[in-house]
């Protein structure tokens, strides 16, 4: 589950119930364009591509993968650190001396105190810049990092160490996070028997980690142990999968294949597996699911459009919200600042959005479902 925005948390406490409001955030905010990417070619800047997002000390950070429209890397792997009720923007270089030491950020992690960034790599060109970075958040420099073979995606943070997916195998990895070096890896999952495999996440609940491979045939979510990495369990959780811990101990898996929404209950032998949701045959794509509180918040690049759930109500009800962030926009990553307002990584359109309740001024709004 992403973080809450605290620094504002005294004075922006909703009436009802005292929940957390984050304050307003600017409707759009454009991304980094031209020099401020930091091109390799002066002549060539790539777009800043903002995707995972994640929030820290009053600021949200977005990892922008800086390449073009051919995908061909056009700088090095940046970070954009957003004020989100002003838009300001400023930019942190995770390149190092040569540009490559990060290509393709992807998810970032608050560590307690340290940002964590996995970076994909060049997949789709030299395959430089794999490796897993700790950031100073205060300064934006690079405090540690780790060269890898595997493209490392999403991961995990336990006391003692960083558990990472690789983007273009059924693997997992440990770092030891005291002295920053791979500590167990490649360890194998269940995955589908054919097809090109990414264990595409990974993630904490209830002192386990949770690692899904998956691709357009199918996937499997397993609960590994947390210390070894050993299966515990596993179950079949639908094809193209994202996935995160709901706010009630269960774990929420959206399909980008058959446009499913999947509830796994954990229990002491079995992971139980319910179809909870089905989206319209108008969402495509689906990417990201977020969750705070009894809400998950998910992203549709194909469609365009981003929803609101409500986990306390069950089928069609479910869907309390939905937004178009416009054609073309290609949502890739949604965080939600508190449980109505959202901001929204747009790829295609190289912005950051604010989906609210407030319709005011031409903002963007979650629409009630027809």
């Amino acid at each position: 589950m992403k973080k809450k925005l605290f620094f504002f948390f005294a004075t922006t406490l909703a009436a009802c119930g005292g929940k957390y409001k984050a304050p307003p955030s600017v409707p759009s905010i454009a991304m980094p364009s031209g020099t401020a990417l930091m091109p390799f070619d002066a002549s060539a800047p790539g777009l800043a591509r903002p995707s995972a997002m994640d929030s820290f000390g009053g600021k949200v950070f977005a990892s922008l993968q800086n390449y073009d429209a051919s995908y061909t890397v056009r700088g090095p792997g940046l970070l954009g650190v957003i004020t989100p009720v002003s838009g300001a923007v400023t930019v942190d270089d995770l390149g190092g001396a040569d540009g490559s030491r990060c290509l393709y950020p992807f998810v970032i992690h608050d560590g307690g105190g340290k940002l964590y960034v996995s970076c994909t790599g060049d997949v789709f060109g030299t395959g430089n810049g794999k490796a897993i970075l700790e950031v100073d958040p205060a300064t934006g420099n690079v405090t540690r990092s780790l060269k890898t073979d595997a493209g490392p995606s999403g991961f995990a943070l336990t006391s003692s160490k960083l558990w990472f997916g690789d983007s273009q195998s059924g693997n997992v990895y440990a770092v030891d996070r005291g002295s920053f070096t791979i500590s167990a890896g490649p360890l194998p999952i269940p995955c589908p028997a054919s097809g090109f495999l990414s264990t595409n996440n990974v993630i904490l609940v209830g002192g386990d980690v949770y690692a899904t491979c998956s691709n357009s045939k199918g996937g499997f979510l397993s609960r590994l142990d947390a210390a070894t990495g050993a299966v515990k369990m596993q179950a079949d959780i639908g094809p193209n999968a994202a996935f995160t811990a709901t706010g009630d101990g269960r774990i929420a898996v959206v399909s980008g294949t058959d446009n499913n929404l999947r509830l796994v209950s954990i229990g002491p032998s079995a992971l139980t597996v319910a179809v909870a949701f089905t989206y319209s045959g108008k969402t495509s794509v689906l990417n990201d699911v977020e969750a705070r509180d009894n809400f998950l918040f998910t992203a549709a690049s194909g469609s365009n459009t981003v929803q609101k759930l409500d986990l306390t109500k069950s089928g069609a009800q479910m869907l309390v919200g939905e937004a178009n962030v416009g054609l073309g926009a290609s949502p890739y990553a949604i965080l939600p600042l508190d449980d109505d307002q959202a901001l929204v990584a747009n790829q295609g359109a190289n912005t950051v959005v604010s989906v609210s309740s407030d319709c005011t001024g031409g903002k963007l709004c979650w629409a009630k479902p027809q």
